[in-house]
């Protein structure tokens, strides 16, 4: 645990370059409210790569002095996380390990930070069983393929596709039961999609939605 005093310019700027979220590898949890009950207070921790003093985690006889309020030297933590490197894992979790989590994840910040409002876009999903697959879609996968061009203008997708539906395009209703899903859907916007004259491909013709030029394409997993 830290027993130096961080200024408060320090630990402004750490939540600045940190957006509030953890920045260990994959967390990415937002700091200033709990996750339960939603309610907003400061749950963050600040820990040091190299420690404050040489007897702690990761301590140096000489870089723990020198870097114990260095920007550079201090991570924004969950709880989990913080007790993670400083006390149940400390050799998993060398000086360089840590370093590395806190580049990317304030890189990754800035990058995001920088797009302006017109680099926005809806993300609009639908998804449709094709044979013995589904569509695994969702706002995470596509705003991470969205970026470092756009992002999401929303928190929440538009999505029109059917959700759980056992029909596949082999049962002669899936055609005509899209078709009307996205109809009806339209309709509560007030904007009739496009009609053609079926919705059914060809005998023999295999289904692929054509994507405009922008469009990101979500791998399937």
């Amino acid at each position: 645990m830290s027993v130096s005093h961080i200024p408060e310019s320090v630990k402004i700027r750490l939540w600045g370059k940190s957006a509030g979220r953890c920045q260990y590898d994959g967390c990415n949890r937002p700091l200033w409210q709990d996750d339960v009950t939603k309610a907003e207070f400061n749950t963050a921790y600040i820990a040091h790569i190299i420690a404050d003093k040489p007897d702690g985690p990761r301590g140096d006889p000489v870089f723990s002095e020198q870097l114990k309020s260095d920007i550079g030297n201090l991570m924004l933590l969950c709880d989990v996380h913080h007790r993670q490197i400083d006390k149940v894992d400390v050799p998993g979790h060398p000086v360089e390990l840590l370093r590395d989590m806190k580049a990317r994840h304030e890189s990754r910040i800035e990058l995001v930070g920088s797009l302006g409002p017109d680099r926005q876009s809806h993300v609009l999903l639908y998804g449709a069983n094709i044979g013995n697959h589904n569509a695994p879609l969702s706002l995470a996968r596509a705003a991470k393929a969205m970026l470092p061009d756009r992002y999401p203008a929303e928190p929440h997708p538009i999505v029109l596709g059917m959700r759980n539906s056992a029909v596949t395009d082999r049962d002669t209703v899936y055609w005509e039961s899209e078709a009307l899903q996205l109809e009806r859907l339209f309709a509560q916007t007030g904007e009739a999609p496009p009609r053609a004259r079926s919705c059914r491909p060809p005998i023999g013709v295999r289904s692929r939605a054509a994507a405009p030029a922008h469009e990101a394409r979500l791998p399937l997993e």
